[in-house]
C-alpha cells in the first residue's frame, strides 16, 4: 500500500504499520539497502525506471540479514544486465502538460561493463501548488578480472517541489485541487558514489561494497514560519563472506556471516526568514552503526529448506555532549518445503527491531532548536509468517498469513518523538492469478489489522481491507490491453489512537491501459490513471486531509535496441 502525504513523500506500508511506515520497509537494489536514516522515505522518481527487471517483495522478519528497518518486510529491486551494447528512450506526456523524458546506454563484453542513463520529471498534477521537477543521472562501470570483480557507481539528481499541505475537511469537500498555502517549497541535491569489490575463489565469495550518499536540502515552510537548510550524509560498507558445501551428498550447505559499518549525520540550520540572513540555531546530530551477522542455509534433499541468522548491533546517536547507545540482537528461522513442483509451504519466526530515527532521536520541528531524546529507545518484535503457493499450468495462488507483537513501538505522542507502547499486527494476503497466450486475470484480497495492546483501540492510518483486481487482453501480439481495480477500506487518521473521530471513508482506484508494438522495440502506449477521479485521502494527519491525484490521462513511447 502506498501513502502519498506529498509529492516525492510517497512510502510503501506494510505488516498495517501506519505513522512512519515507510521505516519498517526496508527497500533494496540489488540486495543492497537504500533507505534514508531520517524521517523521510526514499525518493522513488530518483529510482532508473528503465532498467528495472523485477520487483521482489519479501514479508517477514529481516533484521538479523539487513539490521535495521527491516521490521514488516522488504521490497527489493532488481537491475537488469547489460547484453552487449544497449540504448533506451521514452518519453510521454499527460493531463496537466506532465511530462517525462529518459535516455541510456549500457555496453559489455568478456570482461568490462559501462552504463549511463539520464531522466527528467515535469509533473503537473491537477491540485494548485503540486508541482514538481527532477533531472537525475546515472552512471556505472565495473570489470572481471579472473576471479576478481570491481564495480563503481554514481549518481547525481536536482528536485524542486511546490508543497500545497494539507486541507481542512470543509475546504477538502470544497474543493480538493484548492492549496491554501501558496508558496511552501522544497529544493533537493543528491549526490552518491559507490564501490564494491569482489573475490570469488571456488565456492568461496568476498564482497566490500561501500557506498556514500549526500542530501543538501533548503526547505521553505512560509505557513509555519519554519525556514531550514538541511545537508545529510550516510556513509555505509561492510565486508561479507559466503562458502558452499554439501554434506553427505543430500545436504547443500551455504554459510555467509558479515560486519556492516554505518555513519551518518545531519545537519540542520534554522533561520528567522526566507531569506536565511538571520541564524537561530544550528545542530549536527550524528549517529555510528555496526553490526555482526551470520545466516546458514541448508537444503535438506530436494524438498525441505532451514535457514536461520543472528546479529548482534551497536548504535550510538549524539549531538553535542549528549548521546544514546543501543545494544540490539536479534535472530530468525526458517523452513520451507515443497513437495512437488506445484505446491510449495514456508514458516518463519524472528525477532525483530528499529532504531529511532537519527532526526526522532535528535528532534528538531523546523523552527525551535533541536534536543537530543535520550529516553527514546529501538522498538523490538516478534514476527511470524506462513506461506502456502499453488502454480499448475495457467493457474497460480498463495496464502500469506502474519503475525507481528511489537514492543515499544514509535511514534509522534502529540508533542514528541516516543515509546507509545506494545502494538499488534496480524492478518494476510490471499491472492489467485490465471494466465495464458491470449491474457489473463488476478485478484488479490489483504487483511491488515493494527492495534494497541493495551486498549485495543486500531492504530490509525492503517486500513484494515485491501481488494485488487486485473485483467489482460492481448488479441495479437503486438496488442495489450488491460485494467486494474483496487479497493482500500476506510482509517482512523493520523493522530486518532483514541479512535474517537470518523474513519477517513474507502477510496477506489480504477485505471486502464493499451499497449501497441508496431515494431520490434518500439512501444506506444495510452493509459487513464484514476478514471473515477476518487481524491479520497490515502493519508490524513491530525485533521489535515492530503487527496489523492485526479484523474489523469497518459500517453507515451519508448524504444529499445
Amino acid at each position: 500500500f502506498i501513502k502519498e502525504s506529498s509529492p516525492g513523500k510517497e512510502y510503501i506500508s506494510m505488516g498495517g504499520f501506519g505513522e512512519n511506515g515507510f521505516a519498517r520497509t526496508l527497500v533494496l537494489i540489488d540486495g543492497r539497502p537504500i533507505n534514508r536514516p531520517d524521517m523521510a522515505g526514499i525518493n522513488w522518481r530518483t529510482i532508473p525506471l528503465d532498467r528495472v527487471e523485477r520487483i521482489e517483495v519479501v514479508k517477514g522478519a529481516l533484521s538479523s540479514q539487513y539490521g535495521d528497518q527491516a521490521v514488516a518486510g522488504a521490497v527489493n529491486i532488481i537491475m537488469k544486465d547489460s547484453e552487449a551494447l544497449e540504448a533506451w528512450a521514452r518519453t510521454n506526456l499527460s493531463t496537466g502538460l506532465t511530462n517525462r523524458q529518459a535516455a541510456g546506454l549500457a555496453w559489455t563484453d568478456e570482461n568490462f561493463r559501462a552504463e549511463f542513463g539520464v531522466s527528467r520529471e515535469d509533473l503537473r498534477p491537477s491540485r494548485d501548488r503540486s508541482d514538481s521537477r527532477i533531472l537525475s543521472t546515472d552512471l556505472a562501470f565495473g570489470g572481471t578480472f579472473g576471479s576478481f570483480d570491481v564495480d563503481m557507481t554514481g549518481e547525481l539528481s536536482d528536485a524542486e517541489y511546490e508543497l500545497p499541505s494539507g486541507l481542512t475537511k470543509a475546504q477538502y469537500d470544497d474543493d480538493p485541487d484548492q492549496a491554501v498555502p501558496q508558496t511552501d517549497d522544497v529544493a533537493e541535491r543528491r549526490y552518491g558514489a559507490g564501490l564494491t569489490l569482489g573475490w570469488s575463489p571456488g565456492t568461496t565469495e568476498i564482497l566490500l561494497p561501500v557506498s556514500w550518499k549526500r542530501l543538501e536540502s533548503n526547505v521553505n515552510i512560509d505557513s509555519w514560519l519554519s525556514w531550514n537548510d538541511v545537508v545529510l550524509d550516510d556513509i555505509r560498507s561492510s565486508i561479507q563472506g559466503s562458502f558452499s558445501t554439501v554434506i553427505g551428498n543430500t545436504v547443500g550447505l551455504t554459510s555467509t556471516s558479515g560486519l556492516d559499518v554505518g555513519y551518518s549525520q545531519i545537519n540542520v540550520k534554522i533561520y528567522s526568514e526566507r531569506a536565511r540572513v538571520n541564524l537561530t540555531d544550528d545542530n549536527t546530530p550524528s549517529r555510528l552503526d555496526l553490526g555482526a551477522w551470520t545466516r546458514v542455509d541448508a537444503l535438506v534433499g530436494l524438498d525441505w529448506t532451514i535457514d536461520g541468522g543472528v546479529r548482534a548491533s551497536y548504535y550510538d546517536v549524539s549531538m553535542g555532549i549528549d548521546s544514546a547507545t543501543m545494544y540490539p540482537f536479534v535472530y530468525d528461522i526458517g523452513l520451507s518445503w515443497s513437495p512437488s513442483d506445484t505446491w510449495k509451504t514456508s514458516l518463519r519466526y524472528g525477532r525483530v527491531f528499529r532504531y529511532p530515527a537519527l532526526d526522532e532521536q535528535a528532534s528538531y520541528n523546523g523552527f525551535s532548536a533541536a534536543s537530543l531524546n535520550e529516553d527514546l529507545r529501538p522498538e523490538y518484535g516478534h514476527h511470524v509468517t506462513a506461506s502456502v503457493e499453488y502454480a499448475r499450468g495457467p493457474l497460480t495462488g498463495g496464502l500469506s498469513p502474519y503475525f507481528l507483537a511489537m514492543n515499544d513501538e514509535i511514534g509522534w505522542d502529540g508533542s514528541k518523538n516516543a515509546n507509545i507502547g506494545d502494538t499488534y499486527h496480524y492478518g494476510g494476503v490471499l491472492t489467485a492469478a490465471w494466465n495464458v497466450d491470449l491474457g489473463g486475470v488476478r485478484a488479490s484480497y489483504s487483511l491488515d489489522r493494527a492495534q494497541f495492546a493495551d486498549t485495543g483501540k486500531i492504530i490509525p492510518l492503517v486500513a484494515d481491507h485491501t481488494l485488487t483486481a486485473g485483467a489482460s487482453v492481448r488479441p495479437w501480439t503486438f496488442l495489450d490491453i488491460s485494467s486494474d481495480v483496487e479497493f482500500h477500506s476506510g482509517f482512523f487518521e493520523g493522530g486518532d489512537s483514541a479512535n474517537a473521530l470518523d474513519k477517513v471513508p474507502g477510496r477506489t482506484t480504477w485505471n486502464a491501459r493499451i499497449d501497441l508494438n508496431p515494431i520490434d522495440k518500439l512501444q506506444v502506449y495510452a493509459r487513464i490513471l484514476n478514471i473515477l477521479n476518487d481524491r479520497t485521502p490515502s493519508f490524513v494527519y491530525y485533521s489535515a486531509w492530503y487527496p489523492s491525484a485526479g484523474r489523469a490521462v497518459d500517453f507515451g513511447v519508448s524504444w529499445r535496441y
